[in-house]
């Protein structure tokens, strides 16, 4: 089989993953659920069911982020399976971005909760024991820990290894830096936004700027890397409606007692 043809295999899966992504008016019409219990059932009626099927309004705000965590690396190495072997790491390596904070949050005390991730729970045995982030070294996590990388932001060291795992010639090379260049641009620019109403349109021009050069690079390693950055926004509003809906309910039920 040749690469062209595999690529369109896998474009093929995308698109018709592409095709499932709730429309704005959809969005709106489980966001106006009034209360967990009814946002849970809308989602699990609708293409967010992949994501919340596990789900109930018991569940700690904890709970649901790491099922939201597990459901994106789900995500991620179904993807993986699908692109030709040369790009499977690559693609395996986007698992780590939305954990990029925690990951730096292991540079103090790690909260109890980290105990219940499995991706984390080791290496915060390990830090308890030697104290030191040097204990993460020989973990999947190394390569954004390790000594030498001192002083570099995680985000440029999580993206300088990305480029490493690239084939030596990735045909749409451009595209790829291209991408990057568009959500950093988006990160800096929520940097600056303030509230998360304020940053609610930067993602609503990401998600469209997304869409657009996931057609306009069809059937290439780039549209991997939007589909993927646009799952990902997904699950990001996925998790901001059920987290806020979860401290609110939870805070306005002590209040009420």
């Amino acid at each position: 089989m040749s690469g062209r043809p595999r690529w369109g295999y896998v474009q093929a899966r995308m698109q018709a993953r592409h095709g499932e992504r709730l429309q704005e008016a959809e969005w709106r019409a489980i966001e106006a659920a009034r209360s967990i219990d009814q946002f849970i059932e809308r989602a699990r009626a609708s293409p967010l069911r992949r994501f919340t099927a596990r789900m109930n309004a018991r569940m700690s705000s904890h709970a649901v982020e790491r099922m939201l965590r597990e459901a994106w690396r789900g995500h991620v190495a179904e993807v993986a399976d699908w692109v030709p072997a040369p790009w499977r790491q690559a693609v395996l390596w986007t698992s780590l971005l939305p954990e990029l904070p925690i990951i730096d949050g292991l540079r103090g005390e790690a909260p109890d909760w980290l105990e219940q991730d499995p991706v984390f729970a080791d290496i915060v045995e390990m830090d308890r024991r030697q104290r030191k982030l040097a204990a993460a070294i020989d973990s999947p996590l190394g390569v954004l820990v390790a000594p030498d990388a001192a002083g570099k932001a995680l985000v440029a060291r999580w993206y300088r290894h990305w480029r490493s795992l690239w084939p030596r010639r990735p045909a749409d090379k451009s595209a790829l830096i291209d991408i990057a260049a568009t959500i950093n641009a988006h990160v800096q620019r929520l940097d600056r936004a303030g509230t998360p109403e304020a940053s609610a349109p930067y993602r609503g021009d990401l998600a469209r700027g997304l869409a657009r050069m996931f057609r306009r690079h069809s059937g290439l390693p780039g549209a991997v890397f939007c589909h993927l950055a646009l799952v990902a926004l997904d699950l990001e509003r996925l998790r901001g409606d059920l987290i806020r809906r979860l401290l609110f309910e939870t805070s306005h039920a002590k209040e009420v007692a």
